[in-house]
């Protein structure tokens, strides 16, 4: 299926468009959904009537009394399923009462941790809205979920919580006059109450809370328990921005209710590879009926550039092309590690010194041939996964020196002759131990 087409199947779920919605009912599957505890968190699961999903989406929510349950959330998520997507959808701890804390995002990346060791490639899609946007690119720059994450999409983000607690308060964003709606002040004082616990004194909190005036905003937020503004760093995503190495695709309404479109101008420029789209078809996160062609084009670009990785990145066939490209990658590795054993070897070391030398020489230009080709990973985690790989390496180079070894010393055969043939019995180890411990990416 092609990604605009999935695109356009999932708007056509979500929106109820006339004449396409129930074309779109009528010729696609519709998904099996049920609860499900993913990670420990208890979640929505939505799968594809296909026996294989193509790939696996994370729907973070934003804070609303339905949760999961919400109409619009549901017909979205199945709109996922129609394209073949297995679809995990957490409800994350205090969302529902609107009460965001660092347990809300533990509990995104525990659910989406545990849907990336069973996706189709090892790889997830984390699609949030609102609060669960800002949710979804925190976690994606989680240690536990390096290179396991393809697209982070996010519907309305904020950027730093230090902004909207101001705006909140005061009225006031970046020193000019900038109206919310009530429903994000309840939001910030319910987490801002929830970080500095029952059993401390709150009182700096709910003068912070009380206070409209902007000019006194800093001296009461430098008032807070300095637990406070751990938190609040902690859950503003322009933290990570600059050390989130996967595709982001961004979009806001200019005239967003909730929170302003410079929030999600202000990730777009720190972000690596972001593309923000604005839009007027969106209200915050839900889509308003509108007949711009411009508009409905641009927003049907980001959808289709959202989906991409879920339809296309985890076919079953690019799956089956990885044995083949690690083989190709393989080949080049080992003509360079037979020529240097020759040279190594005629230049009088001894054989199983110059196994191991040539093999490393060859496993060092194998893990960028690897890393970028076979598997398809970017920049971020490259000397972690280096180690890993050489690690790999040793282990295979002492296996590949014991197999030179008995076939040197106990069928006398040539040590050049021994090399090329101890380096073909140790491939396949290689592969799965490369794949499923030095790149972290499991079997479907």
């Amino acid at each position: 299926m092609r990604s605009h087409t999935a695109a356009l199947i999932v708007m056509a779920s979500t929106a109820r468009i006339p004449l396409l919605t129930p074309l779109v009912t009528r010729f696609t599957d519709e998904p099996c959904v049920e609860s499900a505890t993913v990670g420990g968190v208890c979640c929505t699961l939505v799968r594809p009537q296909a026996k294989e999903a193509r790939g696996t989406i994370v729907f973070l929510n934003g804070g609303t009394r339905l949760g999961c349950n919400h109409p619009a959330v549901q017909r979205l998520v199945r709109g996922m399923g129609r394209i073949g997507c297995l679809v995990v959808a957490p409800e994350l701890p205090g969302l529902k009462d609107g009460e965001l804390t660092p347990a809300t995002l533990e509990a995104a990346v525990e659910a989406a941790s545990a849907a990336a060791a069973t996706a189709p490639n090892g790889r997830i899609v984390l699609f949030g809205v609102s609060a669960g946007a800002s949710l979804g690119l925190l976690a994606a720059a989680d240690p536990s979920l390096e290179g396991r994450v393809s697209t982070v999409v996010a519907i309305a983000p904020w950027a730093e919580l230090d902004s909207i607690v101001r705006m909140a308060t005061t009225g006031f964003y970046a020193e000019a006059r900038r109206e919310t709606t009530p429903l994000v002040h309840h939001f910030v004082a319910i987490s801002l109450r929830a970080a500095v616990g029952p059993e401390r004194d709150s009182r700096a909190v709910n003068e912070l809370l009380a206070n409209s005036d902007p000019q006194r905003f800093d001296v009461l937020r430098a008032a807070l328990p300095s637990e406070i503004g751990a938190v609040l760093e902690q859950l503003s995503p322009l933290r990570v921005a600059g050390r989130l190495d996967v595709s982001v695709e961004l979009v806001s309404a200019a005239d967003d209710g909730y929170f302003p479109l410079a929030e999600a101008e202000k990730l777009a420029t720190a972000l690596p590879n972001a593309r923000l789209t604005v839009t007027s078809l969106l209200d915050h996160v839900r889509l308003r009926p509108a007949m711009r062609v411009r508009e409905l084009v641009r927003f049907s670009r980001f959808t289709a550039r959202s989906f991409a990785a879920a339809v296309t990145a985890t076919k079953k066939q690019r799956r089956a092309a990885q044995p083949l490209r690690f083989l190709t990658v393989g080949a080049v590795g080992y003509a360079v590690s037979v020529l240097a054993f020759a040279a190594i070897y005629t230049a009088g070391t001894p054989y199983v010194i110059a196994s191991g030398a040539a093999y490393l020489l060859a496993n060092a230009l194998m893990y960028i041939g690897n890393r970028y080709f076979t598997f398809r990973l970017g920049h971020k985690g490259f000397w972690t996964g280096y180690a890993r790989y050489l690690a790999v390496g040793l282990l295979i180079a002492g296996l590949n020196a014991s197999l030179l070894t008995a076939l040197v010393e106990g069928a006398g055969v040539d040590p050049r002759i021994g090399q090329a043939v101890a380096l073909l019995l140790v491939t396949p180890p290689a592969f799965l131990l490369f794949k499923r411990w030095t790149f972290k990416l499991q079997s479907a």
